[in-house]
């Protein structure tokens, strides 16, 4: 199979969700391009900091046309060396692969997924019972739904991540976000109750980062996504992804409860693998220990990606 990495994505941009496209992609870095095959595409950036440097996948393969994905992937790994980077790092969490190269860290993957395709009404009747009636009672009590500010949505962002000891996006990268984004808030009695973040074309929209206040009026964020699913469908777009969700989760963990947050919308759960490739062990190592004590300094326990968190959950 001959593997090519372009810069140019006019031959085919037609295929590429919001995430494999150029706009998106010079938000991360100003290295990117795409592996392409004569069946397939995967769009990445390169991450590079002082003397480390990481390739991330934006989504999983685009395939154009079927072929074996597999040897696909397994010749990506082998291209990817002639950009000398120490890690293909763990994808974006849209990125669910039906295929993992033979020589990759991995584990099972999925996200639920919601075609808007469908009509309104079958929209809302595939939503679990306990989903329609907030969201009716969220609309009977005043619950509004608009799109936000900048300043707005950052605060909101900042309020949640920080509570939840994870990194959060600066103003400057919703600035680069907004033009093919929406950003939007739920409010009740003109008090924000959350927000989401909304990349898109009309192959799909996703929903990438999501905030809100500690006790968000009921059914306020549900209403939010049902609202932005119903928008987004007028514009062409034609599926919501709630970008990630583990196949397999602990009971009462607060991840089991995000994940029957979304997956309560009555989307699909597209299920495959979530994978990386440590181009470069000894670097890569040397860097996750740097990591352990800077987090052990902020007295936050570091738990890696969640593809080392869930193989280590699996060897307990």
């Amino acid at each position: 199979m001959s593997i090519k990495i372009v810069k140019n994505s006019d031959n085919f941009k037609e295929y590429l969700p919001i995430f494999a496209t150029e706009e998106f992609l010079q938000t991360k870095s100003d290295n990117y391009g795409w592996f392409i095959s004569e069946s397939s595409v995967l769009p990445f950036y390169i991450d590079k900091r002082a003397i480390f440097s990481k390739l991330v996948f934006t989504t999983n393969t685009i395939v154009i046309k079927e072929d074996n994905e597999e040897l696909f992937l397994d010749e990506v790994v082998v291209k990817s060396k002639e950009l000398d980077v120490d890690l293909i790092a763990q994808p974006l969490a849209n990125a669910v692969f039906s295929k993992k190269p033979k020589t990759s860290k991995y584990i099972e993957w999925g996200s639920y997924i919601v075609y808007l395709t469908q009509n309104e009404d079958e929209i809302l009747k595939k939503m679990h019972s306990k989903h329609r009636n907030v969201i009716r009672k969220a609309i009977r009590d005043g619950v509004v739904i608009e799109e936000g500010d900048i300043d707005t949505v950052f605060e909101n962002l900042k309020e949640t991540m920080s509570r939840q000891n994870r990194a959060y996006p600066s103003k400057e990268d919703l600035e680069r976000l907004k033009p093919f984004s929406k950003f939007y808030i739920a409010k009740k009695d003109d008090i924000v109750q959350g927000c989401a973040i909304l990349p898109f074309n009309r192959n799909g929209v996703y929903y990438l980062y999501g905030g809100s206040i500690v006790r968000p009026y009921t059914g306020s964020l549900n209403y939010m996504h049902y609202y932005a699913m119903l928008e987004l469908k007028k514009l062409g777009v034609t599926k919501y992804d709630f970008m990630g969700a583990r196949p397999n989760v602990e009971k009462g963990s607060k991840l089991e409860g995000i994940q029957r947050f979304k997956s309560r919308f009555g989307g699909e759960l597209k299920r495959g693998y979530l994978w990386k490739y440590e181009s470069k062990p000894i670097k890569v190592g040397a860097i996750e220990m740097i990591q352990k004590v800077r987090f052990r300094l902020k007295s936050i326990e570091y738990l890696g990606d969640a593809i080392e968190q869930e193989l280590s959950r699996c060897q307990k």
